[in-house]
């Protein structure tokens, strides 16, 4: 009964928010096939390089949720200072996880 009143809630989500939540079901789809992978005995670089892939796909999703964040701040006019606030927050945390970011550019380049 639960599951059926979610269903309909992320049916009537706007777009933007379904295709965030389309985002995430295909990374639990990897999560899922990695466990997989660990259950199967698959070789260690395989699922390094499958937790690799779930990783840039949530940090991607990260990007997509801050995006339409700012948006949805410049579509309601001026900023409150609960707004500004709450938007030092996101930064706060993207700079959190950036050096993962480049971190992994680095490590791409060498």
């Amino acid at each position: 009964m639960a599951k059926s009143a979610l269903v309909q809630q992320v049916e009537d989500v706007a777009p933007e928010k379904r295709a965030i939540l389309n985002r995430l079901k295909r990374v639990e789809g990897q999560l899922r096939g990695i466990q997989r992978m660990i259950v199967e005995d698959r070789p260690c670089r395989d699922i390094l390089i499958q937790l690799s892939a779930a990783r840039k796909a949530m940090q991607q999703t990260c990007i997509e949720i801050l995006k339409g964040y700012v948006h949805k701040c410049f579509r309601e006019g001026k900023p409150t200072e609960k707004s500004l606030e709450e938007l030092e927050t996101v930064v706060s945390t993207l700079l959190d996880i950036a050096p993962l970011l480049a971190q992994e550019e680095k490590a791409e380049e060498e």
